[in-house]
Formats: C-alpha cells, sequence, structure tokens
C-alpha cells in the first residue's frame, strides 16, 4: 500500500492529476504492454509486476539520467540496455544521436528491440560487455529479477557472445564515444582490469553504477582505469550513479 501511494505521488507529480491517474491504473492493473509519456515520442512497454517498473521509476519518475551533458552526443553506449529506457530517454532528448545498445539477456533483448523499434540510428546487441571476445553465461544469479542479470565466462556452455568496447568502436566505425553508460552488474570489473587503455581515452563522458555488493573490485578497477586512462576528470553522482566527465 505505502509503495502504490508513493508510486502515485511521482506519478502525480511528474505528469499531473489525470496523466498521473491514467498511469497508476495501467500499473495497478498490468496494462503496461503500451505506455505513452509527454515528451517521449513513441509508446513502450513494460512487464507487469517485473523489475520493469523499477526501471520505469528509476529513469522517469527519479530521473537518475537526468545528466547536463556538455554537448549534443554523437555516439552513445548503452551497456546493459536492460528493456531500453535509458535508450529511449536520450533518444527523445536527443534525435540525432546514434545508440548502440547491448543486452545480454535474451528476454529483456527481445522487449529493448520492441521498445526501440520506431527510432533511427539505434542499434541492438544481443551481447555481454567484456574485455575480450568470449562466451558467457547469462542467469539470474542473486535472484534479483531481469534487471539484476549476471554474466560470467563460460567457453563450454555459455550460450551468449561477449563484445569488446573497441569491438563495439570497429563494427560502427567510430573513434569516438561521447557517453557510455554502464549497469552491468558487476561485469565493469572484468571490463576495466584489462584492455581498456585503447579505448577508454576516447570516452567523454562515463555514467556507472557500481556493483560491490555483488562482487568486491569494481570499484577499485574503475577508478584505477580512469586515473590511468583520464588527466583531468570532473566527478558527480546522480542517484546510484556515478558520472565521469573527461576534461581533455
Amino acid at each position: 500500500m505505502a509503495n502504490n501511494l508513493k508510486l502515485l505521488g511521482r506519478l502525480f507529480e511528474q505528469f499531473g492529476l489525470f496523466k498521473g491517474i491514467e498511469l497508476f491504473i495501467r500499473f495497478l492493473f498490468g496494462y503496461t504492454n503500451e505506455i505513452k509519456l509527454p515528451g517521449i515520442k513513441y509508446p513502450f512497454s513494460l512487464r507487469h509486476k517485473t523489475s520493469d517498473i523499477s526501471v520505469f521509476y528509476d529513469i522517469f519518475l527519479k530521473k537518475e539520467y537526468d545528466i547536463k551533458f556538455p554537448n549534443n552526443p554523437n555516439f552513445v553506449i548503452d551497456g546493459g540496455a536492460n528493456i531500453g529506457l535509458f535508450t529511449v530517454l536520450i533518444k527523445n532528448k536527443y534525435p540525432d544521436a546514434k545508440i548502440i545498445c547491448i543486452e545480454p539477456d535474451p528476454d529483456n533483448f527481445y522487449l529493448l528491440q520492441k521498445n526501440v523499434s520506431s527510432y533511427t540510428d539505434v542499434f541492438c546487441e544481443n551481447c555481454g560487455i567484456w574485455n575480450k571476445d568470449t562466451k558467457l553465461k547469462v542467469y539470474d544469479k542473486y535472484n534479483l529479477g531481469k534487471w539484476g542479470i549476471i554474466v560470467e565466462e563460460d567457453l563450454i556452455n555459455g550460450k551468449i557472445p561477449a563484445i569488446s568496447i573497441n569491438r563495439v568502436l570497429e563494427k560502427y566505425s567510430s573513434d569516438h564515444i561521447d557517453i557510455i553508460k554502464l549497469d552491468i552488474e558487476a561485469s565493469e570489473k572484468q571490463l576495466f582490469s584489462d584492455d581498456f587503455e585503447s579505448w577508454l581515452s576516447k570516452v567523454d563522458i562515463v555514467v556507472i553504477e557500481l556493483h560491490d555488493r555483488i562482487q568486491k573490485g569494481c570499484s577499485k578497477a574503475f577508478f584505477t582505469a580512469i586515473n590511468k586512462s583520464f588527466i583531468n576528470y570532473n566527478f558527480s553522482m546522480k542517484g546510484e550513479n556515478i558520472i565521469i566527465e573527461n576534461i581533455k
């Protein structure tokens, strides 16, 4: 009951009385297959009674990605894209941005493709971000739901390919990353432990959620890589996200 009241209050605050009531009824009774928001060009889908609702809450109500970027981004990597709500947000703020969505979980990936299908220059990769090309096991290791999917290297039984940032840059013909958003459930430890020197200095802004609560050493690996790659940078936080701006 308390959570419903909190959600209702946030919906009223963000979207006004009538739209807030409409959205609340949709969430309450499960009519979430076509959510239309003011300022968002196309409707998107959420899965009822799943972590999709929490993702919506964080992005559109708590506005955890309401970040002032210094320039209109041209090339964006959405690492751990989940069902695509970060990409939907960015694509509506910056329509000319080219966005590469990377999501390892097949169920999330299916809905991701659906949610971004109406936008141009959005490309989806059913892969996990890693520091090399390999095979990954993808599963809900800690029973966190679809926003807590873990990947682990498994050359024998892994069914999802890994993709490195260098491979993304090569495939999409870019030598620069305006924004890289990473919410990859502790894979950041692997990503920033090796081979980051060849691509990290090409990034303007890193937006990352660190997961030391899942695997110790994520923060150490990340900040070690940042301090090796960026001569100067600005640090800030928004919700659970750390924002690093590379000052060149």
